[in-house]
């Protein structure tokens, strides 16, 4: 009997296909201070904390140092005391489906590769990278509606998804009055990388993300300074109707790890798209493509 099963768009690919080689480290006795520099020199989203002889040991993400800022930590404190150990890891071969899945499962954003030696890392594997490889895969399909040959103009294009579909519909908000201590014990209790900003009278007005926090913490900002002091204009945002395919592209293009959602008026924010949203969706449904998904 013949079977039917579903392959999504990672199906077949690896692990070494799509990381970055790159891998930002420092020692766990430097200070938290340097390694936020650091951090922001290479846009990284977590450090990986080694021993003096290069093994590595742990890992800090802005998360970590976010949680460190409003217990009071001083930024001079080594970034040994505020790692998370073990690692989480996946090897080069590994397919990406996979990968993308422990991800989800774990609640985390990255993981290390491991090559031919278990101490030693190849490079690390994030949402970003992931998307950044099914958004050039989708982009070259021969299905897309970008790559449909003009004299085809009165076949029906394939529906793409929209980011209504796909998005998260709700918005985590802070007042401008508020503190950053207020702040953080939102982005903490709802899992978010970034808070939007607002007025009094609820209009947005700005967005603070981890890394604004981290930042304010190195420039010696107090958190109980109020949010109006590190909040970031404007607000970038996209229309809930646009296709996911758009929104990917401005958040790729503007290295964004999410992009607030509005409806029709940018002053009515009703939702948010995060990269890990993109890339789970995009990684196992794509309407251009369903078809070719099924194989016997």
């Amino acid at each position: 009997m013949t079977t039917a099963t579903t392959r999504n768009v990672l199906s077949g690919m690896r692990v070494r296909e799509a990381m970055r080689r790159q891998i930002v480290s420092m020692t766990g006795t430097a200070s938290i201070a340097t390694g936020v520099g650091r951090m922001i020199k290479y846009k990284a989203d977590a450090l990986l904390v080694t021993e003096a002889g290069g093994v590595p040991t742990g890992i800090v993400a802005k998360t970590d140092m976010v949680g460190a800022y409003y217990a009071g930590l001083p930024v001079d404190t080594p970034l040994e005391a505020i790692m998370v150990a073990p690692l989480q890891t996946c090897f080069l071969d590994d397919g990406l489906d996979h990968s993308l899945d422990s991800m989800r499962s774990s609640g985390i954003h990255q993981l290390f590769v491991v090559g031919a030696h278990a101490d030693r890392y190849e490079g690390m594997l994030n949402y970003g990278d992931i998307l950044g490889l099914v958004f050039k895969i989708c982009r070259s399909c021969r299905k897309s509606r970008s790559r449909q040959p003009a004299d085809t103009s009165d076949v029906p294009a394939p529906a793409e998804s929209t980011v209504a579909e796909v998005m998260t519909p709700r918005v985590i908000d802070s007042c401008m009055n508020d503190t950053l201590f207020a702040v953080i014990e939102a982005l903490t209790s709802h899992r978010m990388s970034a808070v939007l900003v607002t007025e009094e009278s609820g209009r947005p007005t700005g967005v603070i993300s981890k890394t604004d926090l981290i930042m304010a913490w190195r420039h010696g900002i107090a958190p109980d300074a109020d949010a109006a002091s590190v909040m970031n204009r404007p607000v970038i945002s996209c229309d809930r109707t646009d296709s996911v395919n758009q929104a990917m592209t401005t958040m790729l293009l503007g290295d964004m790890s999410r992009i607030f959602v509005h409806d029709t008026d940018p002053h009515r924010i009703v939702g948010v798209l995060s990269l890990s949203d993109a890339a789970n969706h995009r990684s196992g449904t794509c309407r251009a493509c369903v078809s070719s998904r099924m194989v016997t």
